[in-house]
């Protein structure tokens, strides 16, 4: 499959590859610079590079992004990495995917995670085996709350500590 940038508005969406995240595991930027945009100061984020090795470890099967791993989130104006999206692997048997984004702090509540989040659902749209699009977020997180709720995601339940959001396509 031939994975395409998503663009919006204000962002492109870029799949992470093998040897991009390769470099960001050895802490360098490199492969990202080689597609002429920059990381910014405070990406990839501490969460960001605890899933690195996870997103590795699909890449390294696959080989190429499926689209079902994590894209860069860069702002066109200033052609920089702001946060990441995506998925925590492809559709289970259920055709259940788990959508993950974050950004880094200084660019939230500018409306970029709606942008992004609205971006990757449109392009799940088009992947038969995906039927419902679960998340998850920290009750305390407010704004990660109402994005998932502004792309139609549904609370299903939620515990001490989350909330568990839902959406059958």
């Amino acid at each position: 499959m031939n994975l395409k940038n998503l663009h919006t508005n204000r962002l492109i969406l870029i799949p992470m590859t093998l040897e991009i995240t390769q470099s960001l595991i050895k802490g360098s930027s490199m492969e990202v610079e080689k597609l002429g945009i920059k990381c910014d100061k405070k990406w990839p984020t501490e969460d960001t590079m605890d899933i690195l090795p996870i997103i590795n470890s699909s890449l390294e099967k696959t080989k190429i992004p499926t689209g079902f791993e994590t894209w860069m989130i860069v702002d066109k104006n200033n052609k920089k990495i702001i946060g990441d999206i995506g998925f925590h692997g492809e559709p289970n048997k259920n055709g259940e995917v788990e959508v993950g984004f974050g950004l880094v702090e200084h660019e939230r509540g500018k409306g970029f995670g709606s942008e992004a989040l609205e971006a990757i659902m449109n392009w799940l749209k088009f992947q038969e085996g995906a039927k419902v699009i679960k998340a998850e977020c920290l009750i305390s997180n407010k704004s990660s709350a109402r994005i998932l709720e502004r792309a139609g995601l549904k609370e299903v339940n939620r515990d001490e500590e989350l909330i568990y959001w839902e959406l059958i396509k």
